[in-house]
């Protein structure tokens, strides 16, 4: 992106990370074995601190583990976007923080109203699909630096993943990396520069979703096939039927359903494992994870080439 001498591009992230619920500082200190009194030198404590600087937290992570806070990682990230996008894409940007684990997995979901698309059915019904980004990441070494691009469904906010399609280049961009000392940003940037463009690119896929007819029974055919608890199936199913009364018989129905099941709770068709420490959040995007391997299947392009 390239900014005129002397003009201020303003920040739209400015002020959007702060008091959430991963506004937190974080240190490190030794571990110390019981008997002996001596730090181990293989593991180390992080810390998470409250603003008083009490520890109300801990876990244990690898010695040479990189311990940042969360508020690094994703400046981190709202940087490259700034940096890497045109600035009429970023205005008006939305941004929603979620929370698991008491804090140590948090993920960033930057909505982009001002690059989108209409979407239209067979039978007539509209929706305008925009351009997401999304990132999360881990302070206990269980996960990883992740970045994904996707879209957003203004009809019913359903949350969706770019996928490969099988006319189209691979559009499925998830970035994977670990959470080391050699981590940079540099793949991140590679793609921003180019995620309007593959917004555009796969539009044109829900486009065909939209256009391409499907029989209920090949619908419901398609569900009973995939790989997942008899109750799970039993719920999309639910939510495919429902989906067809407002959208029509065509594939993105039925696409619509499985990103419903993968952004909703859907309280009174999934159960969500609930422990002591939150883990709402996180099973949510595994379940946009789960959806998107289906998304890429054999079986999901070959509905498309019917």
């Amino acid at each position: 992106m390239i900014t005129p001498l002397n003009v201020e591009v303003r920040n739209p992230f400015e002020g959007t990370f702060d008091g959430t619920p991963l506004d937190f500082d974080i240190e490190t200190d030794d571990l110390h074995i019981t008997r002996t009194d001596k730090p181990t030198t293989e593991k180390k404590a992080a810390l998470k601190l409250d603003d008083y600087g009490n520890v109300v937290d801990w876990w244990v992570v690898g010695s040479d583990y990189p311990v940042k806070s969360h508020r690094q990682f994703y400046t981190a990230i709202e940087r490259e976007i700034m940096n890497n996008m045109d600035p009429n894409h970023i205005n008006g940007v939305e941004v929603e923080t979620k929370v698991a684990r008491n804090g140590r997995w948090g993920l960033r979901n930057y909505h982009f109203p001002n690059v989108s698309v209409p979407i239209k059915t067979r039978e007539g019904h509209e929706t305008d699909v925009a351009l997401r980004i999304v990132a999360w990441s881990g302070l206990d070494g269980l996960t990883a630096n992740n970045y994904l691009l996707g879209a957003i469904d203004g009809f019913c906010t359903n949350g969706m993943v770019f996928t490969q399609a099988a006319d189209t280049d691979s559009a499925y961009v998830k970035v994977y990396k670990r959470n080391t000392k050699n981590f940079n940003l540099e793949i991140f940037a590679n793609h921003l520069q180019n995620s309007v463009e593959l917004f555009y690119k796969q539009s044109e896929q829900y486009r065909k979703m939209a256009l391409t007819p499907l029989a209920r029974w090949k619908g419901e055919k398609f569900i009973e096939s995939l790989a997942m608890s008899e109750s799970k199936r039993q719920g999309i199913n639910s939510l495919y039927n429902q989906e067809i009364i407002d959208r029509g018989y065509n594939v993105f129905s039925l696409h619509s359903a499985l990103t419903n099941y993968s952004s909703h709770q859907n309280p009174d068709m999934f159960r969500t494992r609930t422990t002591k420490n939150d883990v709402v959040a996180e099973t949510m995007f595994k379940r946009e994870e789960e959806v998107s391997k289906i998304f890429t299947s054999k079986a999901w392009n070959e509905l498309l080439a019917a």
